[in-house]
């Protein structure tokens, strides 16, 4: 047996309802980590890098970046759970002009991130007026308990970024190391400039099946995407089918 989806689900639903019973769930919006990425001269969006949260032993945004399409920026972030826990994430965005004024704001409660993991998140922000200078991240533990299956997960291969005026998106196959089959789970893309900053990106939700393989295509936006990467994990919304 490769993981207990049902211990993983149980603990994912107790995360997000806030449900006891004889668990040893804990809560309550505890700030963990922030990080901020800001526009260069050329106002290309470059990445600011946290501190290993292996070794503080805590959960850390590793990294932060925005890209602009039209009206809207896509804010991203990727956070390391160094913690044993398993945890409902709460991520919130929010973008300054040079002056500091708020231009807009977002957040997102899509991942959940196994002991151990990295996981990514992305949100678009709408962006009606003034230019985005830098955007911030900061995630916070919504819910968290003692994760019984941390080799329980999803791995990416096969991953491709297919560049398009107006549809780009990433490909690649989706393998589960869950022993049922998992509905609804959440696949953030993270896309990266030829410098290696964090430009764009992009979520989607997938059925995949017990041990086996999905192919997946997620839809991304931003601005001078060159390469891309996909980071499964169960969300929100996932559940057992």
């Amino acid at each position: 047996m490769t993981g207990k989806l049902v211990a993983a689900i149980a603990a994912a639903g107790m995360l997000l309802t806030g449900c006891s019973g004889g668990s040893t769930a804990s809560s309550g919006d505890v700030q963990a980590d922030q990080a901020t990425a800001t526009a260069s001269s050329s106002a290309t969006p470059s990445t600011q890098t946290s501190p290993s949260a292996k070794a503080a032993g805590g959960l850390k945004i590793t990294e932060v970046g925005f890209g602009k399409s039209g009206d809207y920026v896509t804010a991203v972030a990727v956070i390391l759970n160094g913690t044993d826990q398993i945890s409902s994430l709460q991520v919130s965005f929010a973008a300054y002009d040079a002056a500091g004024e708020v231009l807009g704001q977002q957040e997102t409660s899509a991942p959940i991130a196994r002991a151990g993991a990295t996981v990514a998140t992305t949100t678009p922000i709408e962006i009606k007026s003034g230019k985005v200078a830098k955007v911030t991240a900061e995630v916070n533990v919504l819910q968290k308990e003692k994760d019984e299956h941390p080799s329980s997960a999803f791995v990416a291969s096969g991953v491709k970024y297919r560049p398009g005026e107006y549809d780009a998106s990433v490909t690649g196959k989706i393998t589960s190391k869950y022993d049922q089959d998992v509905k609804d789970a959440y696949v953030a893309a993270v896309c990266r400039s030829a410098a290696g900053k964090i430009v764009g990106g992009g979520e989607d939700y997938y059925t995949v099946k017990a041990g086996g393989s999905t192919a997946v295509q997620v839809s991304v936006s931003g601005a001078g995407m060159k390469s891309c990467q996909l980071y499964p994990t169960l969300g929100g919304a996932s559940s057992a089918s």
